[in-house]
């Protein structure tokens, strides 16, 4: 992720991280890649390396906070732990044109008690967890500026999201963890979005909207489709250090298939994401964004966070 300094020529944000509940999987929903706040001047690369914490220990039914069931045979969902690392490379081949590579590795702890009858009719409670790092589902997104000029910059984004991350990791017992848990879906999914970035004195803002939706499965589950909408604004309160703030609202429709779970699947989420970043060098820079939901509505029942934080550098070349 850019994180620019308001003098210079804007740079800042823009790919999603779609956040999905379930039982597990999510990432920070902060906007993090080079091209919508700002117009590049000069062709060129830059890397961003960035760390997220997401813990999902809040099981909540629509928008409101519940507690497990102890229904016999089912399973009742208890915490789960996700610490990604994402690489991002972006290649700006002209000042209209470029491509944005983006590597994920999940690091995911996992937590759930299934509900077994102990032969008289009472509850009998077998705690179940999954431990794994893996890589995760990459993606290749290019984009277009069909608009650039002194006020701002608006354009187009096109990809995919590419099935690189396993779907049958298993616990010390064999068990293979649901889908939703999988550090891949296992899904091709196209990705077209849109963007505008503008220049106010002293600050930057943006604005951006995509769309995720899978073009190709397999194994019998299809994830939901998912619409992602971001605005941002950037202020330089030095030289080398920007106050940053983003809203990111997302919709996820349920997951679809024989080893999907339509019914606790499918999410709206509202998060405020207050940052920082800081200039080490003219092409060095360090930031943070913690993240804080302002609404959350889950369909059935699902594991939800009540914070997030990602923290990264990056660099030109």
């Amino acid at each position: 992720m850019q994180i620019f300094k308001i003098t210079s020529p804007l740079v800042l944000l823009v790919i999603t991280n779609i956040a999905y509940a379930h039982c597990g999987g999510a990432f920070c929903t902060v906007n993090t890649n080079w091209d919508v706040q700002g117009v590049w001047d000069k062709p060129g690369v830059r890397l961003d390396l960035r760390a997220e914490f997401v813990d999902l220990d809040t099981l909540r039914k629509g928008t409101h906070k519940t507690q497990p069931t102890g229904e016999i045979d089912t399973h009742d969902e208890t915490r789960t732990i996700n610490r990604n690392y994402v690489g991002t490379l972006d290649w700006g081949i002209t000042p209209e044109w470029g491509v944005t590579v983006r590597v994920p590795v999940v690091d995911r702890s996992h937590n759930h008690v299934h509900n077994l009858d102990d032969g008289f009719g009472n509850v009998e409670q077998e705690p179940e967890s999954w431990q794994f790092t893996k890589l995760g589902d990459m993606q290749a997104v290019g984009r277009y500026a069909f608009h650039q000029d002194a006020d701002g910059e608006a354009g187009v984004r096109f990809g995919l999201k590419l099935p690189t991350g396993g779907t049958h990791e298993k616990n010390s017992n064999g068990e293979r963890a649901e889908r939703s848990l999988q550090p891949g879906t296992g899904s091709t999914d196209a990705i077209l979005g849109a963007y505008y970035h503008g220049r106010l004195h002293g600050a930057g803002w943006f604005v951006q909207g995509s769309w995720q939706q899978a073009v190709d499965t397999r194994d019998h589950f299809r994830p939901g489709d998912q619409l992602a909408f971001d605005v941002g604004l950037s202020y330089a309160a030095t030289n080398n250090l920007n106050l940053l703030l983003q809203a990111n609202a997302i919709h996820k429709a349920k997951d679809r298939g024989m080893n999907a779970e339509p019914a606790d699947s499918g999410a709206d989420y509202v998060f405020l994401s207050p940052g920082l970043s800081y200039r080490i060098t003219p092409k060095v820079q360090v930031y943070g964004f913690a993240q804080t939901p302002l609404y959350q509505y889950v369909r059935g029942t699902q594991l939800t966070s009540h914070w997030s934080a990602a923290i990264g550098i990056s660099t030109a070349f």
